[in-house]
């Protein structure tokens, strides 16, 4: 599983959460450290049955859905979840 996180890692964009403590690309920069720590992470994680609560705290921001509708009205807008590196992480080792 190191090589699926170590590849997955390496898939990412640099884009950073502000809900990540570190930016995404220096975890890009040493991920052949610290895929083994994030594997173990997981692992307790999945065997306990438990997604941690840091896991699912999201930055939501508003996002206009066309080009001009009219700002004032709430359904002009899409809201947009941020999540950190690691919720993101593991959801996509769970989905393969």
């Amino acid at each position: 599983m190191v090589v699926k996180i170590d590849k997955l890692i390496g898939l990412v964009t640099n884009k950073t959460c502000q809900l990540d403590a570190v930016p995404m690309w220096l975890v890009k920069e040493v991920h052949g450290l610290v895929s083994p720590f994030i594997m173990l992470l997981f692992n307790k994680s999945l065997a306990l049955g438990y997604f941690p609560s840091e896991f699912k705290q999201a930055i939501v921001s508003p996002l206009l859905k066309k080009s001009r509708p009219d700002a004032s009205d709430l359904k002009n807008f899409w809201p947009v979840s941020n999540l950190s590196f690691l919720s993101k992480l593991l959801e996509r080792v769970i989905q393969r």
